[in-house]
Formats: C-alpha cells, sequence, structure tokens
C-alpha cells in the first residue's frame, strides 16, 4: 500500500511549528518573568512579588499571539499543547526552585487548567476564523 506523501508532509509541517511555538513559549517565559526572583519589601514589612504587573502584562500578550498563531497556522491542538504545556512547565520549574514555602505546587495546580483553557480558546478561536 502506498504511503501518504501529503499526511507525511502535514506531520512534519505540523511537527515543525509545535517546536517552534514550545520554544517561542520557553523564551516568552524567560525574557518576561524567569529572570525575576527578587521579592518587594513594603514599608509595613508586607511582601510582594516577584513579578510586576508590567512583567505579567507583556507576557500574557506574547502568549495571546503564540496562541494565536497555532491557530491560524492550523495547528490548535499541538499548538496548545506546545505553549500551554511549556509555559506551565517553565513557570513549576522556576517557582519550585525559588519557592522555600512549598506554595508554588497550589499555583502549578492553579495555572495548570488556566493556562490550558486560556491558550486553546485563542488558538482554536483563531483556527475558526481562518486558520489555514
Amino acid at each position: 500500500m502506498p504511503e501518504d506523501n501529503g499526511s507525511r508532509a502535514d506531520a512534519a509541517r505540523s511537527a515543525r511549528i509545535g517546536v517552534t511555538l514550545a520554544v517561542a513559549s520557553l523564551a516568552n517565559y524567560l525574557a518576561w518573568l524567569g529572570w525575576d526572583r527578587q521579592k518587594d519589601v513594603a514599608p509595613d514589612g508586607g511582601v510582594s512579588g516577584p513579578y510586576q504587573p508590567w512583567q505579567v502584562a507583556g507576557f500574557v500578550v506574547v502568549l495571546g499571539v503564540l496562541a494565536f498563531l497555532a491557530g491560524r497556522y492550523g495547528v490548535p491542538k499541538s499548538g496548545t499543547l506546545a505553549v500551554a504545556g511549556v509555559t506551565w512547565l517553565a513557570w513549576t520549574v522556576g517557582a519550585a526552585t525559588s519557592d522555600d514555602s512549598g506554595l508554588w505546587a497550589v499555583g502549578s495546580v492553579l495555572l495548570l487548567p488556566a493556562v490550558f483553557l486560556g491558550v486553546g480558546l485563542v488558538a482554536f478561536l483563531a483556527a475558526r476564523s481562518g486558520g489555514r
């Protein structure tokens, strides 16, 4: 039985896009959030951080663009897995290695469905509105 070269080409294209999105997602995390581990101490002794609002906003905007591109390039499923999976993993590793309280695990559990639902929604809407 002859092999379908179109399916192979589609699979290779999908894999290339997935790897590119995964690398871009890691770069997004590192550029906006991964470098900041400094907690801020207020004059009253309250502690916040490590992220500033502008960092999170920039991170989320780029995350949305990556999700949109996954949909537009016609790979909403694998794109969501690549973008959301790498984002979640990068945040979890960063938090686990910098948090002594153990609360990173709670954040990781809360982030997992949120990032997959958010990225997936954007990717699937982009695919429905005119993906390739």
